[in-house]
């Protein structure tokens, strides 16, 4: 069966399936918590989970501290983890965690001005905190670690792509440098940076760090760094056309080995389409751009990658149009494909959750967006110590008042 077909008969069929089991392959899914939009999710060395997202810039005044979740269980229960010491700072813009090879958390929590950083190494019991990180001007933080330093990504104006330095301890960031200009983003000023990871170097100021990002004319780029992120160098994953890449943050994963795997959004005025490319030379080299999703309406494709395991998760509908101009009665769901062989072929797209996400558009204008934001602007996909892929997604309730966050993983 054609991939495109495959992938409509596979949400259909997988959303009539009971409720005690998720889409074909997937756990029934959980309810982590309320009021946590953009869930990023994120596995420890020691297996325990976590899922953060922010809870409105200011929501709650000037203490407005996004949420964390922990589960200890495999994601059978989750906890809502206290603030702390975050708790007394501005937040709730955006939220970004990065976990230590021991364990460690860093946690950066955007309120324009700046974001508030902090750090935990007793899983998000207790906190240190501090009010600013990096540049001042902020949107879109991104958080990496390489097992020596934590890297903060996020677009400052008027430079572009800042990327700040911690030494080790996700608290200071005295160093920052410039990975990619507005020219670099074709005289964008309003894209984001994507996602940012980074790798151990193996002796000092040898750390691989990369940030993935859209420009002005249709283009997905990729900056990478090997020292430390001190001197960056730009390459091209998509050329400038005519679709546009900015509107959907474009993410990256490391799969280990030196081997990487992009992901974005193509959406022109009639359609909306996954796209993605790989790497084997940590990011110097980039596969030519293939089309994940041929059928339907997708948006907010996050990757996950490990050795020869790539997973991609997003929001699909059945309908042939764009999120924002999706009929109203259409149901979204959260959806999943796989490859096991780095990308050489995936499995048809399906349904990890049977129950709809949301009817009708989902506004992709970011704070522009009047209604259909409740989803914000992103779900993720991590893949845990047993190599199976962990989802963190929202669901609208209450009329799209408010969200619920949902876990469901791999059986």
């Amino acid at each position: 069966m054609p991939v495109a077909l495959a992938a409509v008969v596979a949400v259909a069929m997988v959303a009539t399936a009971p409720h005690a089991r998720a889409g074909a392959g997937f756990l029934a899914p959980i309810v982590v918590g309320q009021k946590a939009f953009e869930p990023g999710m994120h596995v420890a060395p020691d297996g325990t989970l976590y899922i953060e997202g922010p809870t409105g810039l200011l929501s709650g005044g000037i203490s407005s501290p996004s949420s964390l979740f922990r589960s200890r269980d495999d994601g059978a229960t989750w906890v809502a983890t206290a603030p702390g010491l975050r708790g007394v700072l501005p937040g709730g813009g955006d939220a970004t965690l990065a976990v230590a090879p021991n364990g460690d958390l860093a946690f950066a929590d955007l309120w324009a001005g700046s974001s508030t950083v902090a750090r935990s190494s007793d899983q998000g019991d207790s906190w240190l905190a501090l009010p600013a990180a990096g540049l001042p001007i902020q949107d879109r933080p991104w958080l990496a670690n390489s097992g020596t330093a934590v890297y903060l990504a996020y677009h400052q104006l008027p430079s572009g792509i800042g990327v700040s330095r911690s030494f080790g301890d996700g608290l200071f960031y005295p160093l920052t440098t410039v990975a990619a200009t507005i020219l670099d983003q074709e005289g964008c000023l309003t894209c984001a940076a994507g996602t940012i990871i980074a790798a151990p170097g193996g002796t000092a100021f040898t750390d691989r760090v990369g940030v993935v990002f859209s420009a002005q004319n249709g283009g997905v780029k990729f900056s990478r760094s090997l020292d430390d992120g001190l001197t960056w160098s730009v390459r091209t994953l998509e050329p400038s056309g005519t679709a546009n890449t900015t509107l959907v943050f474009p993410t990256v994963a490391d799969a280990g080995g030196g081997n990487l795997v992009a992901t974005w959004l193509d959406v022109t005025d009639t359609r909306s389409i996954v796209r993605l490319a790989t790497s084997t030379d940590w990011g110097d080299t980039w596969s030519a751009p293939r089309t994940l999703t041929t059928a339907g309406t997708s948006v907010y494709p996050w990757v996950a990658a490990k050795g020869s395991k790539i997973a991609i998760s997003l929001y699909w509908n059945a309908s042939e149009s764009t999120a924002d101009t999706t009929p109203a009665d259409t149901p979204w769901y959260e959806s999943y494909s796989e490859s096991t062989d780095f990308g050489a072929s995936f499995t048809p797209l399906t349904a990890a959750d049977p129950t709809p996400v949301k009817f009708g558009p989902i506004c992709t204008g970011g704070s522009t967006c009047g209604a259909n934001r409740e989803l914000g602007d992103f779900q993720s996909v991590a893949i845990d110590n047993q190599g199976r892929s962990d989802l963190a997604y929202n669901r609208s309730i209450a009329d799209g008042t408010s969200v619920e966050v949902r876990f469901t993983r791999q059986c």
